[in-house]
């Protein structure tokens, strides 16, 4: 995928030598602020839009400016020359620069990719950049960063912007490369999908929502369900490519990683509704016990005018795993289970559970909904299911004779 496919979408210009007033390129004084030809050429090359401002603007329009954003040219010297300042300037100076920072921290809220093009010294911008939070910016691992620092005279090659540079830092940064890839994968797939439902109808979330309705599922829910397993599959899986996400590092920590794995299997109770009962739901106690409802979705939902306080949940009860626990069990990526067990990795503030099936608990949603924690997602909780359905029908077989195994004389009876 080129750059400019990447970055494709609306940009957004903070710097104090552009005005909002638009300029043909032959207006363009070669004198002024290298910012209007970096902008120009953006603007004709890549046939990108660009948001101008001379300042900041209100905070109060930062999240809905950086959501539209595909990237954000920042000028770091925004509060004027000396000559400009006058009394009060060296107060004026720092009072930019946290407003500059907490502008980044929003941008990085975000996820928008923010390239600080400066006169100024990069290496003085960089010092003033590490008093961030680690997350925002790590002046230890640039590659790390959403917020790219360069002179102006470097990021300018006098014709055209310097695109290898551009395209280094942004192919160098595996979380940008990844988010900017899916962002173009899934608006693909959003207008597939969209455009084929209203060809059918114009009204068909109505539809699906009083479908919902009718059968007692939580309507938004089920929507949004719906949408995203629709979009899911109608995206590209080859979008991605090794060569840029990075060379192969082994510099994260155990609890990283554990918290990584719980990112992708895990969501929080924060994010569920609260009238909303599925299966996967996680319910945790106290003496570090859980109970993880199996019970199918569709038996779930409260029929016939009932409450959905009153439904019934079928739970596994299981216990949290010490470390020693846990590496005993582990062997070669998997873990090593009984029949009536299965072992959820890292799932709760990187804590991994046990889950026992002899242990069957029957509850009404009303006496464990004050101490839902999150969900479980797919595939992680259908492999308990399946693994739960397999321990309800199984068979026992005769014992197999040690001597018939390790080729000993049977003693004699």
């Amino acid at each position: 995928m080129n750059t400019s496919d990447l970055l494709s979408g609306i940009a957004v210009v903070i710097d104090d030598a552009i005005t909002t007033t638009p300029r043909a390129s032959d207006h363009i004084d070669n004198g002024e602020d290298l910012i209007w030809q970096i902008v120009h050429w953006f603007e004709s090359e890549w046939k990108m839009p660009f948001v101008k401002q001379n300042s900041l603007p209100h905070p109060a329009c930062w999240p809905n400016l950086l959501r539209s954003a595909s990237f954000v040219l920042l000028d770091w010297r925004l509060w004027g020359t000396g000559d400009e300042l006058g009394t009060g300037g060296e107060t004026l100076k720092l009072s930019v620069i946290q407003d500059i920072m907490n502008f980044l921290k929003c941008a990085r809220e975000n996820l928008v990719p923010v390239f600080i093009l400066t006169n100024e010294d990069p290496e003085e911008v960089k010092e003033e950049l590490n008093k961030l939070p680690k997350e925002v910016y790590d002046g230890k691992a640039p590659g790390n960063n959403f917020v790219f620092v360069v002179r102006k005279t470097s990021f300018w090659s006098g014709t055209e912007v310097d695109v290898a540079k551009l395209r280094e830092w942004v192919y160098g940064n595996a979380s940008v490369y990844a988010l900017k890839t899916w962002h173009r994968v899934l608006d693909d797939a959003k207008s597939e999908l969209f455009q084929a439902m209203c060809r059918r109808s114009v009204n068909w979330p109505r539809v699906f929502w009083q479908t919902y309705r009718t059968d007692g599922a939580e309507p938004s829910a089920s929507l949004t369900n719906l949408i995203s397993d629709s979009m899911q599959g109608r995206m590209r899986v080859d979008a991605f490519h090794e060569e840029h996400l990075g060379e192969p590092t082994d510099d994260v920590s155990a609890d990283e990683l554990r918290r990584l794995i719980a990112e992708t299997s895990f969501r929080t109770d924060s994010m569920l509704p609260a009238e909303e009962v599925r299966c996967g739901d996680l319910y945790a106690g106290s003496r570090q016990r859980y109970w993880l409802n199996l019970r199918p979705d569709c038996d779930c939902i409260p029929r016939n005018g009932g409450d959905i306080a009153d439904i019934e949940i079928y739970c596994v009860q299981g216990k949290r795993l010490r470390p020693s626990e846990l590496q005993d069990k582990f062997s070669k990526g998997h873990f090593l289970e009984r029949v009536s067990e299965a072992v959820v990795f890292g799932v709760h503030d990187g804590n991994s559970i046990l889950f026992q099936f002899d242990k069957l608990l029957v509850f009404k949603y009303s006496e464990l909904k004050e101490i839902r924690i999150g969900r479980l997602l797919h595939p992680y909780v259908t492999r308990v299911q399946q693994r739960y359905a397999l321990y309800t029908q199984r068979q026992a077989l005769p014992r197999i004779p040690d001597a018939a195994v390790h080729g000993t004389t049977a003693p004699s009876v």
